[in-house]
Formats: structure tokens, sequence, C-alpha cells
């Protein structure tokens, strides 16, 4: 009996764990690249290969407008939560209330989270509709060759049509899930993301397995999107339909609190994951095929080794900001710290995992596709590391929404793209990875442990080593090994 309560305790503690269940998300959205990818690679021509994974990379290109803007209305709707007033949200000191103000009654606060949700609601739409006609310009000009050498070019430009419709909702739709994030939902929210998911895996197989085409899969994919949409819709009417009381209109006070801080937020991820994934397309430009397949599968590897290790810091943020918020700062540096070092954690075993296991797999696979040269994965993985170091650091200090990531990231992105270009001639692959570790290491970082400092009061080499210290060091030793291994074979 008691092992039976254990159990069931256990399974509660992760069904409500917003960290377990985003990991579990993480893993299903893996899943569709280890399971789909090599289907799709079997079934499907070079050709239209390479036009499905221009559909991906121009969605994910325009879904980094809810980059910027959910991180910032989320933290909004956290400061509602908290009690914050709407004046008050520009700058948020973090300093225990101490004037003979009563504290926020429970309407001020459902008042104050409707302001921020109508807001949301009047700017995800317009944006939204903003992006999909850059992106339908834009993408479809870039489209006219690669479908061109298709057999069937019309069913191509069929799916292109879903795609760029399938985009507009799903931008318009992004509020539903930066409120569920704001309102601290992350658990229920990710679990039927897991259920959902699975399903789209389950169904493009299906698809695939009885010979359907490249506008089959699509549409398979774009319909699970939509569904997505209608389901967080859904899920935030249920848990917290006080939200929906207020139409969509535009808040000014909302406006001022967010809005520079969304400008400054869209920049910084257009200078950092922009400049990382547009790197396979510049190295299209410049290496062989061959070169760039194995560049690509590294980076897809390090990607997914980085978002996994963004869930046990990054869930929390809702829960800091409220802390923050109510001038716990005690509470603030202690959760902050033990999101850092289970990320730090998560992200050594996932980047050691990738260095001795990928070259490995690919053998027993006898693939065609090589993988990239040890050294070349060190110094890539030693880059995502350090980006993701500064990165949780630059979050700490936005929980002020005083946001001045916008600086760090632009600065390193443009000393990152200028050192691919300088050092491309001479170092082929390891241009980009290198100029990444040393753009973020010698600038970045510096940056961010300046601004986290004035939040973390602790004593910075005691907080760092109890938080990171011996995961570098252990990731430094890893890495080491896995080059020493690689040229001794």
């Amino acid at each position: 009996m008691s092992a039976h309560i254990v159990v069931k305790g256990l399974f509660r503690r992760f069904w409500h764990s917003p960290t377990f269940t985003s990991w579990a998300s993480l893993f299903v959205r893996f899943s569709s690249v280890v399971v789909l990818l090599p289907v799709v690679l079997i079934r499907f021509s070079p050709e239209e290969v390479a036009v499905w994974q221009l559909f991906s990379a121009l969605f994910v290109l325009a879904l980094m407008l809810d980059y910027g803007l959910a991180p910032n209305f989320s933290r909004l709707l956290s400061y509602a939560r908290a009690g914050t007033a709407l004046e008050n949200m520009t700058r948020v000191s973090g300093k225990p209330n101490t004037d003979s103000a009563s504290p926020a009654t429970a309407l001020e606060r459902v008042v104050a989270g409707q302001a921020v949700f109508s807001t949301m609601r009047w700017v995800y739409p317009r944006l939204a509709l903003i992006v999909f006609l850059l992106v339908g310009v834009l993408g479809t000009w870039s489209l006219v060759k690669p479908i061109g050498q298709l057999p069937h070019p019309e069913n191509a430009w069929i799916a292109w049509a879903l795609v760029l419709v399938t985009m507009l909702i799903t931008l318009a739709g992004s509020c539903y899930s930066a409120a569920l994030q704001g309102m601290n939902h992350i658990a229920p929210m990710r679990r039927w993301e897991i259920a959902f998911g699975s399903a789209q895996v389950a169904s493009s197989v299906l698809v695939l397995s009885l010979s359907g085409s490249l506008l089959a899969l699509v549409a398979t994919y774009q319909v699970w999107a939509v569904l997505s949409v209608l389901r967080n819709r859904a899920l935030l009417k249920r848990l917290n339909f006080a939200l929906f009381d207020s139409p969509a209109t535009k808040d000014s006070q909302v406006i001022r609190a967010g809005g520079q801080s969304t400008r400054r937020t869209l920049i910084s991820v257009l200078s950092s994951h922009g400049v990382i994934q547009l790197s396979g397309v510049f190295y299209g430009q410049a290496i062989p095929a061959a070169e760039l397949a194995s560049y690509l599968l590294a980076l897809r590897l390090m990607t997914m080794v980085s978002q996994f290790s963004q869930a046990p810091f990054y869930t929390k943020l809702p829960e800091l900001s409220a802390l923050h918020a109510a001038g716990q700062k005690g509470a603030v540096v202690a959760m902050a710290g033990r999101g850092m070092r289970i990320a730090h954690w998560v992200f050594l075993s996932g980047a050691l995992a990738a260095a001795f296991g990928a070259p490995l797999l690919l053998t027993l696979l006898q693939s065609k596709t090589s993988f990239v040269t040890p050294m070349v994965f060190a110094v890539m993985a030693l880059g995502f590391f350090v980006e993701r170091f500064g990165a949780m650091h630059m979050q700490v200090y936005t929980l002020t929404n005083h946001v001045v990531a916008h600086i760090g990231y632009g600065v390193t992105g443009l000393l990152v793209c200028l050192g691919t270009v300088l050092l491309l001639p001479t170092m082929g692959l390891m241009a980009f990875p290198l100029s990444m570790l040393l753009g973020y290491a010698l600038f970045f970082v510096p940056f961010a442990l300046h601004y986290s400092g004035k939040l973390l009061t602790r004593k910075r080499w005691r907080f760092e080593r109890i938080t990171s210290i011996v995961p570098i060091l252990l990731l430094l030793l890893g890495l080491a090994a896995s080059v020493f291994l690689g040229a001794s074979r």
C-alpha cells in the first residue's frame, strides 16, 4: 500500500510539474525529428525534401514574432497576478510594498489581468497579419526555384498556401499560449501539447506509410497546428474565464509597460536564435552539400539539447516574476539558482550524449550523412553552453521589466556574423561555432553578469560555485575526451 501511495504521489508530482511536462513536450517534439525525418528521407525525392524543409524554416522564422511577444506579455500577467497595478508595471523594482496603500484586491488583480489580455488579443492578430504579408512575399519568392523543380509544382503551391494560412492563425492565436504561461498554467498546457504532438507524429507517419504526397504531409501538419490554437483557447477559457470578459482593445498603460521591452526582445531573438539558425543558410551558399548536411545535423542536435536544458529555468519565469514583484528577493535568488543548476546538468548530459553517441549511431545505421569532426562539435557545444549561461542571467535581470538584452544580443550577433565571414576562408565549418563561442564568452556573458548581479545579491563566486562551476568543468573534460577519442580512431 505504501509503495502504491509513493508511486501515486510521484505521478501527481510529475503530472503537475511545469518542468517535467515541458521536458516531455520537448521529447515529443524531438521524436518528430527522430521518427518522421528518416521516413521523409526515404519517401520523398531530394527536391521534395528541400521544399519541405524550406516550409519548416519559413514557419519557424515567422514564429520568432511570438518569441519576442510571449515572454513580455507573460511577465505582465504575472505582475497582475502578484497585485502590481498597471501604472507600476513599466519598471518593477522588486521592493516590498511599504506605503500605506492596501494590497491589491482580488478584483483589482482580475481587472489588471483583463487589461493585459485584452491588449494581447488586440496586438497579436495585427502583428500576425504584418508577418503573414512579409513572409508571404519573401517566402514565395524564395520558393519559386525549388518548387519549379518538382514534377507536380501545383501541389506544392497549394501546400505553401496552407502553410501561410496556418501561419497566420498560429501567430494570431499565440496569445492564448502566452497567457497560459503568464497565468502559471504551464503544466496543463504542456500535457495537451504532449497529446497533440504525439497524434501529429503518428498521423504524419500514417500518411507517409499510405504513400502520401508532400501536400498530404503538409496538410496533416497544418490541421494539428490549427487544432492546437483552438485547444489553447478552450483551456485558457476554462481555467481563467474572467480574462475573456473584456473585448480585444488596446490599453495605453499596457502598451507603455510592454511595448519597449517587446521591441527590444524581438531584436534579441533575431540577433541570437535568428543568427544561429540562419548560419545554415549562410553555409549553404559557401560549402559543399555533404559538409552542409553534417553541419545541419549537428546544429539540429545542439538546438534540441539547448531547448531541453531551458525547461528547468524558463518554466519558473512566471513564478519568479511574481516573487520579484512581491519583493521576495531571497526566494528569487534561491529559485533562479536551482533552475540554472538543473539546466546546466541537463545541458551537460545532452551535449556529451550527442558528442559520443551521434557518430556511433550514424556508423551503425550506415548513414550516407557523416557527422562533423569532434573538434567542430566540441566548439559548437561550448558555444551553445555559453549562450545558455548568459541568457539565463539576462532573464534574471529582465524580471525588472527593464529589457537590455537587445544591446547584448545585438552586439554579439554582429560580432558572430563578422567573425564567421572573416574565418570562413581559412577555417571552413569551424568558422561559425568558434565565432559564436568567442562572441558570447567575451562580450555577452560579462554583459549579462553585470546586470544580473543587480538582483542576485549573493556573492558572485558563491552563486556560480553552487550553480555552474562543476557542470562547466565536466563539460570541458567530456568534450576533450570526445576529441581525443575521435582523433585516435
